[in-house]
């Protein structure tokens, strides 16, 4: 059992640590990431293109983001947008969004990624870990994760303490190479080789492989100078957002999605919510994007809520891409005096966003997924890599979502906790798929 954070001081430390990793950004000046170079000896064929409706994958570096500034009280009205709003022009087919979430609301199945193999090979293997930040709740509950696999298997774990800065995550890939590990594995949405570059080179050519978790999106390749990665499913979490939208609305949405385009995956999900919209609401909804960089969701994004309800009073859903926005877009509501009428849907499935849910706030739905499943997935590529067998070149560990709201919420504990609400298959699954059990 995972112990359960408090969920104002989670939000808090969550927050400072994106705001870290974007404002480092910044003085580091990336260049984009180039074409993926193909990964030795895949186990499976690359994933098939999306089935819903196709998405232009960006591949430029993620924007810098600015130094936060000291805290204004924005005029009524003012909202930070970069987009107008946009009506559907499709067709409205609450059929299609109805199947979509209702298949996305039990316990997920597990579905194995590759073929099964003796992980076991690997053992007395050396990992070394590096998180975005050793203080992120969400990358630490993921190497967790890994740790308890690697102990089933005998394979041993270095985490590199840091702290978000760019420089720390250096000094830990210097290290990594001079003591010589088995493999590197980057933890994060704001950490991968774009950000150094020289260093990815040096720790491909002495032979270790690197693997990076949560960076980029299926439908995205993987970064430059990677062995191996486990994707995100960030355009299906953002589709099903959308879905929940249409479907509560009955295609009468009036939305402001609420992006940050700071991660490496950059605004991919952003683009599939509005095509989602285009395609499956019809005429009847319109939507607005604004974007917030990260070191601005304190003072940026409860004035731009507030600002864009005094200024359309018709809307009815608030659509942050990503949960830990939640704790500003609800004071913005409250202060629009929307409370009650403006409801918020995201993604992520953390504790004190979905302990929103179970106190009734305007927080009503979340897509969720297991960050203990995600440490079994970062770990069965990196043991696929060292046993000889190779990665799943893909990088889709079929990491599965669930929707959460008010009908089943609580199986994720009350308060919620880390990894809880996804069952125990995927665990049998991984363990039989290793060769540690029948």
């Amino acid at each position: 059992m995972i112990p359960q954070r408090g969920s104002a001081p989670w939000a808090a430390r969550f927050l400072a640590i994106w705001t870290v990793a974007a404002t480092s950004a910044a003085a580091c000046s990336p260049a984009a990431p180039a074409a993926a170079p193909t990964a030795s000896a895949p186990t499976t064929a690359p994933a098939p293109a999306p089935t819903r409706v196709p998405i232009t994958v960006s591949t430029t570096a993620p924007v810098a983001a600015p130094t936060v500034p000291a805290p204004t009280v924005a005029p009524v009205g003012a909202v930070p947008t970069n987009a107008p709003a946009a009506s559907g022009g499709g067709t409205c087919n609450l059929d299609y969004v109805r199947a979509q979430i209702e298949s996305h609301k039990g316990i997920p199945k597990f579905d194995p990624p590759g073929p099964a193999f003796e992980a076991k090979k690997a053992a007395g293997k050396t990992i070394m870990t590096i998180q975005e930040s050793s203080s992120n709740p969400f990358t630490n509950t993921i190497l967790n994760a890994m740790k308890r696999a690697a102990d089933e298997v005998g394979v041993n774990i270095v985490d590199y303490p840091n702290q978000g800065q760019h420089t720390q995550w250096i000094q830990g890939l210097n290290q990594a190479i001079a003591q010589k590990v088995n493999a590197v594995v980057v933890l994060g949405g704001t950490i991968g080789p774009v950000y150094f570059k020289p260093q990815a080179e040096a720790l491909k050519n002495t032979g270790i492989p690197l693997v990076t978790v949560v960076d980029t999106d299926l439908s995205q390749p993987p970064e430059d100078l990677t062995t191996a990665r486990v994707a995100q499913p960030y355009i299906q979490a953002a589709q099903l957002d959308a879905d929940w939208i249409i479907l509560q609305t009955q295609c009468k949405a009036n939305v402001l999605i609420i992006t940050t385009n700071d991660l490496i995956a950059g605004d991919v999900n952003t683009r599939a919510a509005e095509r989602e919209f285009q395609q499956y609401c019809g005429d009847g909804c319109k939507f607005k994007t604004v974007n917030v960089a990260i070191p601005d969701w304190t003072t940026k994004i409860q004035p731009a809520v507030q600002g864009a309800i005094q200024a359309d009073p018709n809307i009815n859903y608030i659509f942050p891409l990503y949960d830990a926005m939640t704790q500003f877009v609800l004071p913005g509501i409250q202060l629009a005096g929307a409370s009650g009428r403006v409801k918020v849907v995201s993604f992520n499935g953390t504790p004190f966003a979905l302990k929103l849910i179970q106190d009734g706030t305007d927080m009503e739905m979340d897509v969720g997924e297991s960050e203990d499943w995600l440490g079994f997935a970062a770990m069965d590529q990196t043991m696929r890599i060292l046993t000889g067998v190779g990665p799943i070149a893909s990088g889709d560990e079929h990491i599965p979502l669930r929707v959460f709201d008010k009908t089943n919420v609580n199986e994720t504990g009350v308060p919620p906790e880390f990894g809880k609400g996804y069952g125990e298959e995927w665990l049998t699954g991984y363990r039989k798929m290793w060769g540690l059990s029948q």
